[in-house]
């Protein structure tokens, strides 16, 4: 008698997914109904808590923020490197700031980054709920053209993301897009959620704004397709991998995800690099800049396309240290 197999979708079923699923819902609506500013002011103060109590966590953020500023003070050390990174700020709109860090010491560096991932993270669920109207006041987007000219070669683009700012906002990036003169179809990446039917809801609710998500379940083959169809692809790259090449993300050798650089090579969509920095109190600014990807590299290693990719992640998260989700383990 052969023993059926469970699918991942049903493994992740039952009572207690399900009660987890209407509490987690019922609290992401509760949120989504407050007023922006008043949202981005009490994940400030949620964050503020967490960094009072998570003293474990607390030292991950103090572990990962050491290396970024002992990184941007080598950059700052070498000329080149600088005038490198002050070119690739410029061709997103925006200058890297490094005086935030200067100004502030450590430790409130890190309660800093507990205070803004608690701003990003509530104030997201209210900011996506907004009309393009009135998104339009929170979200300044810089660097538009770089997209253009890159879907202009008929390859599509891949857009490499950082875990930084409200990211829940970029569900809305079809239409935001679209008011910027970007005509083509946009998707991403994501990582279903171990709860069948809290990952049905929200994945239903990012679609329903029209972006079309792929996760491992989607294989290979379909967000390739779905490149060389034209279309613009999202991908979180900055996660902790258990495997996969060892190349240097901001100077530590790290395994690093080779998935950009696999679909880079395989359907030879131009790179761009997205972040999203904290401007003001409930407003944000999304830059998009180039990558530049040298004819003289082995394209063929996965080891100098993850390179690339891991050094297009850091330049995002130069621009503004401080918007990064550094509260997991990265190094």
């Amino acid at each position: 008698m052969t023993k059926q197999r469970t699918t991942e979708a049903d493994r992740f079923k039952g009572p207690s997914k399900w009660l987890q699923y209407i509490f987690a819902r019922g609290l992401v609506t509760c949120i989504q109904c407050l007023p922006l500013g008043f949202a981005f002011r009490l994940g400030r103060g949620v964050g503020w808590l967490c960094w009072k109590l998570m003293k474990r966590r607390r030292a991950v953020v103090h572990k990962n923020l050491e290396i970024v500023n002992a990184f941007m003070k080598g950059r700052d050390a070498c000329p080149q490197a600088s005038v490198e990174e002050g070119k690739a700020a410029e061709a997103g709109g925006s200058l890297s700031k490094h005086s935030e860090l200067e100004s502030l010491d450590l430790e409130e560096q890190v309660r800093e980054v507990f205070q803004r991932s608690g701003a990003n993270l509530i104030a997201g669920f209210p900011l996506s709920r907004l009309g393009p109207k009135r998104m339009e006041q929170h979200l300044e987007i810089v660097g538009v053209e770089h997209l253009r000219h890159a879907l202009a070669k008929g390859k599509g683009a891949i857009m490499l993301l950082a875990h930084m700012g409200p990211w829940e906002a970029l569900a809305h990036l079809p239409t935001l897009a679209a008011k910027h003169g970007v005509d083509a179809p946009l998707g991403a990446m994501y990582r279903p959620l171990n709860n069948t039917y809290l990952d049905e809801w929200i994945r239903t609710q990012r679609q329903s704004m029209g972006t079309r998500l792929f996760s491992r379940r989607d294989g290979f083959h379909k967000p390739v397709d779905f490149l060389r169809r034209g279309g613009v692809l999202g991908i979180l790259a900055d996660q902790k991998m258990r495997q996969g090449p060892r190349v240097p993300y901001f100077g530590v050798e790290v395994p690093s995800s080779p998935i950009p650089g696999l679909f880079h090579r395989r359907s030879g969509a131009p790179l761009l690099a997205l972040s999203i920095e904290t401007t003001a109190l409930a407003k944000w600014r999304i830059a998009v800049s180039t990558m530049e990807v040298s004819e003289d590299l082995d394209v063929s290693s996965r080891e100098v396309l993850a390179t690339v990719c891991n050094q297009a992640i850091a330049g995002s998260l130069v621009r503004s240290p401080l918007d990064g989700f550094w509260l997991h383990k990265r190094f």
